[in-house]
């Protein structure tokens, strides 16, 4: 027993691959396939993400046939890969029966400029500017996480957008600004065929048959992925994955709306702009965009006058003593941080290989996260290292530049 590299615990299944123990939630699984891979026969199941599953492994067999027998794999046509060893060979031998969890309506009501329809008991029309933290108040969604520790939020009811019904929509909410609009709402969606009857429909319902479908996407015999905008501000994605050879068919259509509208409100800044004084500044020799998003974050905001004034048309960064602020001011806003939350400054370089060179500017903070701030050419950072700690007077790391592979 202490030599297994495979087996099962409850409903975990834990085995080896290069060196280290993963393990799949068993409840989870979607799909198996059989899979020859350098000439070596795999089991290859979807829980939650992907797993390449040796049959090499010690005590494969006894997992598999516990496996086969709750899920009822094909197993004729599992052994019957493994004996062929035809390399890169895949054939699915399961895959879990998904209920329909859509519905076309009869009526199509052109209300999307305004939201969607959540059918609780009334029924709740809601905006598409309602946030992550007013959505949770209205009591019609639930949280979960994921086995890696992502939170997501899940409707308890059915929601009407346009012409179509859903069940179970769902949002990823995993370090998001919940006084921020939901930015991305998605859901996997299934036909009661299993097939990609689910993505024709959708086709049918928002894309017009005399259209050049290269204007939204492509449609491929490994993939179909169409983006349109479907109402104001807002776009939907359909997209259909089938059997290729680095892609599996699992029988739905993944199903996202993206809000792209602009809420330049959380911009404004005037309050800390009316009594800020600048002790400090570091100018960069050009323009910088700052890679933090406003959305994302409640420190981008508006450049502040002052700076704009003292950098022109560059980039730089200024400190604030008396506010105990610091601000990175980027090509058309700024990102303001407590002083006190940042521990350190990390400038790592990047040199070109595969991909091309570059160097980052990061930001770390008490929380431990941090925060990609600018990007530029390799070791363009470098140079500003000893102003900004003697600035700052916190310490600025340069570690060894690593190859972009």
């Amino acid at each position: 027993m202490e030599n297994r590299e495979i087996w099962i615990e409850g409903d975990i299944l834990f085995y080896k691959d290069h060196g280290n123990v993963e393990n799949a939630n068993i409840q989870s699984l979607k799909y198996a396939y059989a899979q020859i891979l350098g000439n070596v026969p795999f089991l290859f199941v979807f829980a939650d993400h992907q797993h390449y599953i040796s049959t090499e492994l010690q005590g494969f067999g006894e997992v598999y046939h516990k496996l086969s027998d709750r899920f009822r794999f094909d197993d004729e046509t599992f052994f019957a890969v493994c004996k062929a060893r035809k390399e890169d060979e895949k054939v699915k031998i399961w895959a879990k029966k998904m209920p329909q969890n859509y519905q076309i309506l009869d009526e199509y009501l052109n209300d999307g400029d305004f939201g969607y329809e959540v059918y609780t008991e009334p029924k709740q029309m809601i905006s598409w500017d309602t946030t992550y933290e007013q959505l949770e108040a209205l009591g019609c969604i639930e949280a979960y996480f994921t086995d890696f520790g992502a939170q997501y939020l899940r409707f308890k009811y059915p929601v009407r957008i346009e012409g179509i019904l859903i069940d179970q929509l769902e949002v990823y909410a995993d370090n998001v600004s919940t006084n921020r609009p939901v930015q991305e709402f998605f859901v996997d969606l299934y036909d009661e065929t299993n097939t990609d009857k689910s993505y024709k429909k959708l086709r049918e319902l928002w894309i017009d048959d005399d259209v050049d479908i290269n204007q939204y996407g492509y449609e491929r015999d490994d993939q179909c992925y169409l983006q349109f905008a479907l109402a104001n501000g807002i776009n939907a994605s359909i997209c259909y994955t089938y059997d290729e050879e680095y892609a599996y068919d699992d029988g739905s259509t993944s199903l996202h709306f993206y809000n792209k509208r602009e809420y330049k409100s959380f911009l404004e800044n005037k309050e800390y702009e009316e009594v800020m004084e600048i002790s400090g500044l570091l100018s960069f020799p050009n323009k910088l965009d700052i890679n933090v998003k406003y959305i994302d974050h409640d420190g981008v905001k508006h450049i502040p006058l002052k700076v704009k004034e003292l950098l022109k048309e560059k980039s730089g960064i200024w400190l604030d003593s008396v506010n105990h602020k610091i601000g990175f001011a980027g090509t058309d806003t700024a990102l303001i941080l407590d002083l006190e939350k940042i521990t350190y400054f990390t400038l790592q370089n990047v040199l070109p290989a595969k991909g091309s060179g570059y160097a980052d500017f990061m930001v770390h903070l008490t929380t431990e996260d941090y925060l990609y701030v600018f990007i530029e050419d390799t070791y363009f950072f470098d140079q500003f290292a000893g102003q900004l700690e003697q600035m700052t007077k916190k310490s600025v790391e340069i570690p060894e530049a690593y190859y972009n592979c």
